[in-house]
């Protein structure tokens, strides 16, 4: 049974060709052969097929779970076009893809949900930022936070069961990275490599477009589903879109960090003529009104500062927090935006 185990794992990981939903004009599907994915019959000679020998059918037949196939026991985040979002034991800044990484073993993923390093999977904290009276779907306080569906991030919120909510999602995505707000998708367009190239430091250019795209381009701002207003369907306290009053103030003194509000043009990062670099893709990314690249139009959002699965720093920042030291010349992190303070 090991060696049937392993042959399905392996099978997951190296032939399964790429997952990419975001990446173009349309959101690339995934193609291959179905029984890398799925089993007709969720047995064979008596056995179950579900791996790990599992008697209990997943979604659709599915040989795997969520994790089951986006974990590694290595510390390579990106093998064959294929991303890893829990690693080994190595998983640190330069070894992650564009949402970060949770922690490697499943006794560590139901921790903190409010202040530590990750969004703990099985935790049933209430998420930080959390206003109930605009959540009538989420139920991860009772079930623990999941991957998808009413307990979780990606796919519907009407299915609490993770392979029903990103029910073909993989082969005929309608959302950036399977996430919809609503029943509207996310607008974004992601790099075919989730960003490896430019957080590990194997690439020194930006490619904003076309099939050498390596970076991911979110949307910002209040004319469609923005990657913010898709993280304040839990954390709707810590959201502000340009125009409104409510939570976090229009206008300085903010109660909280804005964000879908542009950067102000006085700023380097928000300079109408300067194009944001591999440093500020990997620390401090922007977004662009209907994910349309434009060097004049920078908007902050939730992920110019927070990577979305976790990272080695707490509040699931892109940087240490306590390190940003006004006055040292760094041009990452608090300081990548605010210019004026190095």
């Amino acid at each position: 049974m090991l060696m049937k185990e392993r042959k399905i794992l392996w099978s997951l990981v190296m032939v399964m060709p790429l997952l990419i939903c975001g990446g173009g004009a349309g959101y690339a599907s995934v193609s291959g052969v179905c029984s890398n994915c799925h089993t007709m019959h969720n047995s064979q000679a008596g056995t179950p097929m579900r791996a790990g020998s599992v008697e209990d059918p997943l979604s659709a037949l599915l040989l795997n779970d969520c994790f089951g196939c986006h974990t590694t026991t290595d510390n390579v985040p990106f093998v064959g076009g294929y991303p890893f979002v829990r690693l080994g034991s190595g998983a640190e800044d330069d070894n992650c893809l564009a949402g970060g990484f949770f922690p490697p073993t499943t006794t560590e993923m139901g921790t903190g949900n409010n202040n530590d390093e990750h969004h703990g999977i099985g935790n049933t904290n209430e998420p930080a930022g959390f206003d109930i009276t605009e959540n009538t779907w989420y139920t991860g306080e009772l079930n623990g936070l999941g991957c998808a569906g009413t307990n979780g991030c990606h796919g519907n919120e009407t299915d609490l069961d993770d392979m029903a909510a990103i029910r073909g999602g993989h082969h005929d995505p309608s959302a950036y990275r399977i996430l919809y707000v609503g029943n509207n998708g996310v607008v974004g367009y992601g790099a075919k490599d989730y960003e490896y190239a430019i957080i590990s430091g194997k690439s020194t250019g930006v490619v904003t477009s076309g099939d050498d795209q390596n970076v991911n381009i979110y949307s910002a701002g209040v004319d469609d589903p923005s990657i913010s207003e898709f993280c304040a369907k839990c954390h709707g306290d810590f959201h502000n879109e340009s125009g409104t009053t409510d939570d976090c103030g229009s206008a300085s003194p903010w109660i909280r960090h804005p964000t879908d509000v542009a950067i102000p043009t006085t700023w380097a990062i928000g300079d109408t003529g300067y194009p944001p670099d591999v440093d500020d893709y990997k620390h401090n990314p922007v977004g662009y009104d209907n994910a349309t690249f434009d060097i004049t139009k920078k908007m902050v959002t939730c992920l110019s500062c927070h990577r979305a699965h976790g990272t080695a720093n707490n509040d699931l920042l892109r940087w240490v927090y306590t390190t940003q030291d006004a006055g040292n010349g760094a041009d990452y992190g608090c300081l990548g935006c605010h210019d004026k303070q190095r």
